[in-house]
């Protein structure tokens, strides 16, 4: 029997148990003010456990449904053929077709490559991510950017690299207290290693709208994601197998390159 789960029975799942928690919680804090005022204080705390349980299971649930979601995201296929030593390294035609030969509607980044005074600049850049949310009290949004410059030396078969990576959140509320709102921006170059950006979003009154390589959809749950890797690792696997290094190819340097 496959492990994989029904889509449909997933999300009735995901909808019925929000509404359980929800309402049993609701139950149970309510239960819990209660006993406190009628001195039963062991009881009250009781209650207060089992319902901040409960929702740390939903929370952690919700955590892994998106995750689910995101694997599944189309990887890109690194050309076949003979891996060539640094010693004989291919043109750089033939590595800028093999990199560029790589793209599909399907991944989410784009590879594209222009000629320099010094050679070839191979862009690889993540596609739009970004995810906008609203509920009965609460409005906002969260997007991510990632970009990588490669660029080849013909010369010297050798290449450089630098990311350039962002991320923009505005959030606003309304409530008893009344509106508040705040915003965020972050923007840095350099190279990254093992990194990820994520966000995951469950509106209870709301839609959740989500703009990214599979286009735009919206939902009452979202989720989206940067993995620079995900780009970086097949990217450079084609440089390393067409013989071309970085300029000193050391452990250290190789760990940025995933």
């Amino acid at each position: 029997m496959s492990g994989a789960q029904d889509p449909s029975s997933d999300k009735q799942f995901a909808v019925a148990s929000r509404r359980i928690v929800f309402v049993v919680g609701s139950i149970l804090f309510v239960g819990a003010i209660l006993l406190f005022l009628n001195g039963q204080v062991a009881l009250g705390i009781v209650l207060l456990v089992v319902a901040a349980a409960a929702v740390v299971w939903r929370g952690i649930w919700t955590v892994r449904r998106g995750q689910r979601a995101l694997a599944e995201v189309e990887r890109a296929q690194v050309p076949d053929g003979a891996v060539r030593a640094p010693g004989a390294p291919a043109p750089v035609e033939d590595v800028v077709a093999q990199l560029v030969g790589m793209n599909s509607d399907g991944l989410p980044y784009q590879i594209d490559a222009a000629r320099t005074p010094k050679g070839v600049r191979v862009t690889v850049q993540w596609k739009h991510e970004e995810m906008r949310w609203q509920t009965l009290f609460v409005r906002g949004s969260q997007a991510f950017a990632w970009r990588m410059e490669v660029d080849l030396d013909p010369a010297t078969a050798h290449y450089k690299f630098v990311e350039h990576s962002g991320k923009a959140s505005v959030r606003a509320a309304a409530g008893p207290m009344g509106a508040t709102a705040y915003g965020s921006w972050t923007w840095q170059k350099g190279k990254t290693a093992g990194g990820t950006s994520a966000s995951f979003v469950e509106g209870a009154d709301g839609q959740v709208r989500v703009v990214g390589q599979t286009g735009d959809r919206t939902s009452w749950e979202g989720a989206v994601m940067i993995k620079p890797a995900d780009a970086k690792v097949p990217v450079f696997t084609v440089l390393r197998n067409n013989g071309w290094r970085p300029p000193r190819d050391w452990s250290g340097a190789r760990m940025f390159e995933k």
